[in-house]
């Protein structure tokens, strides 16, 4: 025994490998998918719908004795299993076929059995989907393919974003079977709340059997905010259903308009000018005033135009204090009225020593480095020949800091002198003209072109550019999206900022959620990173306004904001099933077309298919001997026995 043992525990310090096999069998894999949206439960009778979950229960256990049945619903998403419920409000035929391709493509995927109406309203026509498989789809054609008399929004095509004051085209598409000779009316509402007002009415007849037709309308923004809309078509005598005649939207509406005050020293050709450049962009509402004559108050401007201030009398210094405690964006157009002494003080972008009290003609050059903003060509090749206009006999010195857009050219000359400059002083933006005249330039464009289009494009673009207000609020908060279907999660995220302007997460962040009932949820932010998170969850369909707040060394923030959630309709505007469809799909994957109640006949064919056959796998395994347990029980048999056998011999 002794010599038994000590040569297994020789051959066990070797590390033996010991290698086995073994035959396994995988059953050829069908997937059962059953669509599960709203349109099915609908046009199907519950009698009929039971009777078919029976058959469909029977041949998944009729298909399970030789094959690996998985089941799987989908409508809105994809899901595993089948529940009957016929609730989802959506329908994507496209994205559960390549679901079944993404998880069974590379297995053993014998056949697909795809039981759905073959309506879709969410995804790509199955027909053209990229699914990755080759095994026959077997379609059962549920549904109601009756064509009863419906007249329907089909499409309500319109900008997401609008801009308060414009007016908003809509295009419509509607479409009607069975309608010939009757008339209806389309009407577009603003809603608010419960209350409607109506905005637009389009009165049409319709002349065929299979009606279609793109209606236009157009409408004013005349509020701010996320506005709802409603779309609707007055029903039909005989109509099966009114569900699918009226659709909501919304719009963002936004108020870009700013208000620009134009200050001029006395009257001059190059305030109407100016003037009229900016009001030819709606979003700009203008005001021009003498600087001795202004009355109104600086804080409700967005941008300051200042003509020839401060003058040599300085008797607006009030008016341009305020501007810049306000640190209102300005630009300064600089000319024989002007005390350049007092105006060296006000800005800091440029130093102007006057040589006298003459001045020189000047043309504008563009350099070529220059990049706060883009031109058109027509200004870089026209700006050149354009009239010249008045600037200072000076010398000039620019802040290293400031961008020089423009540099004079007298004569023929091209000068270093600055004539139009950008630049920063602090959080504010300015630019400034260092010549007057500019009506010559608007005057000589009219002339050329027959427009000031360039002239406008020069003006434009210096408002808009210094007018651009940066983001230096400490506290923001973001929604995902202001515009929500009701299964889609309400999402937000906020940033704090600390004095030197670094993220920080350290105060707990709130919101508050109200509804149009007056109800309100709190919420607490998730810290992540250095910022906040909120998933607010599903919420009902309706108005939402939020507030969030926050307290950091003894400040507190707010944000505001406001969103709504819409209901989800999609299954209301086509309810007629396309069989076509799913003939077409089976026929192109080799699979055949079957209805509710030839399901024993979908088992029967899969049941007898030659090409659905289980695969033989045989698997190789190799482990060391030593970790075979009963190798140990071995040894230790033999050691316990010889020690036995010598103490009952006597041998101890």
């Amino acid at each position: 025994m002794r010599f038994v043992s000590v040569l297994l525990i020789s051959l066990l310090l070797l590390s033996p490998i010991l290698k086995k096999s073994k035959q396994e069998t995988k059953k050829p894999i069908v997937v059962v998918a059953q669509d599960q949206s709203l349109s099915i439960g609908s046009e199907t009778d519950s009698l009929q719908l039971a009777i078919y979950h029976t058959d469909l229960s029977s041949m998944i256990q009729s298909l399970g004795q030789d094959h690996d049945v998985r089941s799987i619903s989908f409508g809105e998403e994809v899901r595993e299993g089948i529940d009957g419920r016929y609730d989802d409000r959506s329908s994507n035929l496209s994205s559960v076929l390549t679901h079944i391709g993404d998880l069974y493509g590379d297995q053993n995927l014998g056949a697909v059995i795809y039981a759905t109406d073959g309506i879709y309203n969410e995804g790509l026509d199955p027909l053209y989907s990229n699914y990755r498989f080759s095994a026959p789809i077997f379609t059962v054609a549920l549904g109601d393919t009756t064509q009863d008399k419906d007249l329907y929004i089909r499409q309500v095509f319109h900008n997401n974003i609008s801009y308060l004051g414009d007016k908003t085209t809509l295009q419509i598409d509607v479409s009607c079977f069975n309608g010939n000779g009757q008339g209806s009316s389309l009407k577009v509402y603003h809603m608010d709340g419960d209350r409607k007002e109506l905005l637009e009415t389009v009165v049409f007849r319709i002349d065929q059997s299979d009606f279609f037709r793109t209606l236009e309308v157009t409408m004013p923004q005349e509020h701010t905010g996320l506005q709802r809309f409603r779309v609707t078509l007055d029903g039909l005598r005989g109509e099966k259903s009114y569900a699918n005649n009226s659709r909501d939207f919304f719009i963002d509406v936004i108020d870009a308009r700013q208000k620009v005050l134009i200050l001029a020293g006395s009257p001059h050709p190059d305030v109407g000018a100016i003037r009229s450049a900016l009001e030819k962009n709606k979003n700009y509402e203008v005001v021009t005033s003498l600087a001795k004559d202004f009355d109104g108050e600086i804080k409700d401007f967005d941008l300051a135009i200042l003509h020839q201030l401060p003058t040599k009398r300085n008797q607006e210094r009030r008016l341009l204090r305020q501007i810049k405690e306000m640190k209102m964006p300005t630009l300064m157009v600089v000319g024989a009225q002007t005390n350049l002494s007092l105006f060296n003080q006000y800005q800091n972008l440029i130093n102007i020593a006057p040589k006298g009290i003459n001045s020189n003609l000047v043309q504008g050059v563009i350099q070529d480095g220059f990049s706060l903003f883009t031109f058109s060509d027509e200004l870089l090749n026209q700006l050149g020949s354009f009239a010249p206009i008045d600037a200072p006999f000076a010398e000039f010195k620019v802040n290293p800091a400031a961008q020089v857009f423009m540099k004079q050219r007298i004569g023929k000359v091209d000068t270093d002198f600055p004539l139009w400059i950008f630049g920063e002083d602090g959080d504010k933006k300015e630019s400034i003209i260092v010549a007057e005249g500019l009506w010559r330039w608007g005057l000589y464009d009219y002339l050329q072109n027959e427009s000031h289009q360039v002239f406008d494009e020069i003006i434009g673009k210096t408002a808009q550019y210094i007018s651009l207000k940066e983001d230096k609020r400490k506290f923001r908060v973001f929604q995902v999206k202001n515009l929500l279907a009701e299964n889609e999660d309400a999402l937000f995220d906020a940033e704090l900022y600390n004095q030197s302007y670094e993220l920080i997460n350290d105060p707990e962040v709130t919101m508050n959620i109200n509804n149009a009932q007056g109800e309100t949820f709190t919420f607490v932010f998730t810290k992540q990173n250095k910022s906040y998170t909120l998933d607010a969850g599903k919420l009902p369909v309706g108005d939402y306004s939020w507030s969030a707040q926050t307290q950091y060394e003894g400040e507190r923030f707010d944000a505001q904001g406001q969103f709504s959630v819409k209901a989800i309709a999609k299954e209301n505007y086509a309810t007629v099933a396309n069989h076509n469809l799913l003939r077409q799909l089976s026929n192109a994957s080799g699979g055949l077309l079957f209805y509710p109640n030839q399901l024993q006949e979908v088992s029967s064919t899969i049941e007898g298919s030659d090409e659905l056959k289980p695969i033989l796998y045989r698997v190789f395994e190799t482990e060391n001997a030593i970790s075979l347990r009963w190798i140990f029980f071995i040894l230790l048999g033999l050691l316990s026995a010889e020690w036995g056998l010598r103490r009952y011999m006597g041998g101890y």
